[in-house]
């Protein structure tokens, strides 16, 4: 499929069947017809900055059965949405490397909310509080990240497939240009560790509540 949008400028979706499609955006020149076959290789269209775009580059979207997956993550590892081991992406971390997680992130309980902190010296801000832990506990050394930025390192997980120690992205929880804007622990059960705003802080909290629900994005690991 192609076609000409407001948003999306000169886009082409292709239909790789059992409900996964991909989305090109922004295109400048479509090099492909409705209903024609294409292979991996093939180049379909050259890059634009047609639509809502302010320069030239390419929108990829990945969607399985309606849901939007992290497009990073396929486009990394090369993995296709039917291989045999997606839905099941990653390893979820054993219960010693849960337990470890786990004393690290309630070392810090109560630690307040500080914009930008990424320290227990400092506070934390969301992010900073899931980067240091999954360093200190020793899962992986991601840095500094942003919520945005774990999501985009992340293997999607669905909501079936969840476990604790996945980490759990919510949009839109403040006005930001980034889709992800916050980010927690999953631990089970229904709750996150992570910090919120003042005067709250690093704390548990239930995350089927209308708010959390209202933001959720996606579970990863």
């Amino acid at each position: 499929m192609q076609g000409l949008t407001g948003g999306y400028g000169n886009f082409i979706i292709i239909d790789h069947g059992d409900g996964l499609i991909t989305r090109y955006a922004h295109c400048d020149t479509i090099l492909v017809s409705v209903g024609q076959e294409v292979s991996a290789g093939d180049v379909i269209a050259t890059v634009g900055t047609t639509g809502a775009s302010t320069g030239n580059h390419l929108h990829f979207e990945v969607i399985k059965d309606g849901r939007f997956l992290n497009p990073i993550f396929f486009a990394l590892t090369g993995e296709g949405v039917h291989s045999p081991s997606f839905g099941f992406p990653g390893i979820p971390l054993d219960d010693e490397g849960f337990a470890a997680l786990i004393a690290e992130a309630e070392r810090h309980l109560g630690i307040p909310y500080v914009w930008g902190g990424s320290t227990p010296s400092q506070g934390f801000d969301c992010s900073g509080f899931v980067s240091y832990v999954l360093r200190t506990a020793g899962v992986r050394d991601v840095g500094r990240l942003t919520a945005q930025g774990l999501f985009n390192i992340s293997t999607p997980v669905s909501a079936s497939d969840v476990r604790p120690g996945d980490l759990v992205f919510f949009h839109s929880t403040f006005s930001s240009y980034r889709t992800v804007t916050h980010v927690g622990i999953y631990v089970g059960n229904g709750y996150m560790i992570h910090t919120g705003g003042n005067p709250a802080g690093v704390e548990y909290i239930n995350i089927s509540t209308p708010f959390w629900q209202r933001h959720f994005f996606a579970f990863g690991r």
